[in-house]
């Protein structure tokens, strides 16, 4: 899409998207033709996120729990333990892969080891993965001082970078680029959604006009959400280290 190719260019290509829609259409078939495409467009890469635009990780971790081919489980275990032992963090924990929606970022790996340690072999070390899930979404939901959720927990984002609930709340009302530099709260409360997220060093400022920090979008949400959903699954089934079910 020509239009949209300086800003949602594929930057790492396209063969972790064929890679990625081989395992799942293996996953939902079992048909082995899928697996052999997956293999065929499989590349032994080093990559450090799992995003919109880069698959690698995520297909590892679904083709390990469907083969248990080494290639596979060696790549979804040294992935998980790069971004639980040795990838950035921020002072306060959070783990940095880049500054457009670090949150979103550190929620997808999160996510994506919640799935790793569902992988049937002995290098898994699935305690270490859930603590890592666990840290990185409590950072998000308000564990380090302050909310990243819009309407949920301590001092939430009110001013997401966000046109429909900048925009007056009477439909009569226009809206224009007053309402967007207005510094107070928007007029209505994005629930639920997850903003970028802080600097390197922890640093935010909840400003309508920043949208690195302040940005809010679907797959921000996408692994959030999910990774959420996983931790909160596994706290009431008490499968989470230091945790007894009552809060996730």
């Amino acid at each position: 899409v020509p239009g949209a190719s300086s800003f949602y260019n594929s930057w790492s290509g396209y063969n972790d998207e064929l890679l990625w829609s081989a395992a799942w259409l293996y996953k939902a078939t079992g048909d082995s033709f899928y697996l052999g495409k997956a293999n065929e467009f499989w590349q032994n890469k080093d990559v450090s996120e799992l995003s919109w635009d880069e698959k690698t990780a995520g297909a590892a971790i679904l083709l390990a729990q469907l083969t248990g081919d080494d290639k596979y489980v060696s790549k979804a275990v040294s992935f998980c333990n790069k971004m639980a032992d040795t990838q950035q963090k921020t002072p306060k924990g959070m783990v940095w892969i880049q500054q457009w929606g670090p949150l979103r970022h550190a929620s997808n790996v999160a996510f994506a080891c919640l799935e790793a340690a569902k992988i049937a072999d002995s290098r898994v070390d699935k305690d270490k993965y859930y603590q890592f899930a666990v840290n990185q979404i409590h950072y998000a939901l308000g564990d380090t001082g302050r909310s990243f959720v819009v309407g949920y927990g301590t001092n939430p984002p009110q001013r997401p970078h966000h046109r429909s609930s900048s925009c007056p709340t009477n439909p009569s009302e226009s809206c224009g680029w007053d309402d967007y530099n207005q510094s107070g709260p928007n007029p209505s409360t994005l629930w639920g959604a997850l903003v970028g997220g802080p600097g390197s060093d922890d640093s935010y400022t909840d400003y309508r006009g920043d949208y690195i920090k302040n940005e809010v979008a679907c797959d921000y949400n996408a692994g959030f959400q999910s990774a959420l959903a996983g931790l909160r699954t596994l706290a009431l089934d008490g499968s989470l280290p230091g945790l007894n079910g009552s809060s996730c």
